[in-house]
């Protein structure tokens, strides 16, 4: 420990720096804390049929990482969006993986390597709003799989 520095606990749930006691707001203690949300796959063909994600925090996020893991490939072609929406829990968005091949081969693809045209490293989304994912094009009959999102509160 640094010289100088004096931490302790003098009771259950109190913190104190140098003798003075730390304080902080659980939303303090949360806002910039790496988390995880994940679920499986739907085969649905409509916006936001293969996942939808409300924000379950009571501030803005930032989504960093989609992944999509598939552990079996649609039997037809098909192409998935993944995004963020204020819109509706059944809107395709597109604006974190766009237009990824899911009959091609099983694997884990994220808007890090799959983002497509319109996909980005991150996105903000406001309390209560989504991330969709969604068929872009063709049927997801006989895909199976999860999703991932990974966020920060900000």
């Amino acid at each position: 420990m640094k010289e100088g520095f004096k931490l302790g606990v003098a009771k259950l749930k109190q913190l104190f720096l140098n003798d003075v006691e730390v304080t902080a707001a659980a939303t303090d203690l949360n806002r910039g804390a790496l988390k995880k949300a994940t679920g499986s796959l739907a085969a649905v063909d409509t916006a936001g049929g293969l996942f939808s994600w409300a924000n379950p925090e009571t501030s803005e996020i930032l989504v960093e990482h989609v992944a999509i893991k598939t552990t079996h490939v649609s039997t037809a072609a098909c192409t998935v969006d993944a995004g963020t929406t204020a819109t509706t829990a059944t809107t395709l968005s597109d604006n974190l993986i766009d237009g990824k091949d899911v009959n091609a081969a099983i694997g884990t693809f994220s808007n890090l390597e799959s983002a497509g045209t319109n996909g980005k490293a991150g996105q903000r989304l406001a309390a209560g709003k989504w991330v969709t994912g969604s068929v872009a094009s063709g049927a997801s009959a006989g895909i199976v799989g999860t999703y991932e999102i990974y966020y920060r509160v900000l």
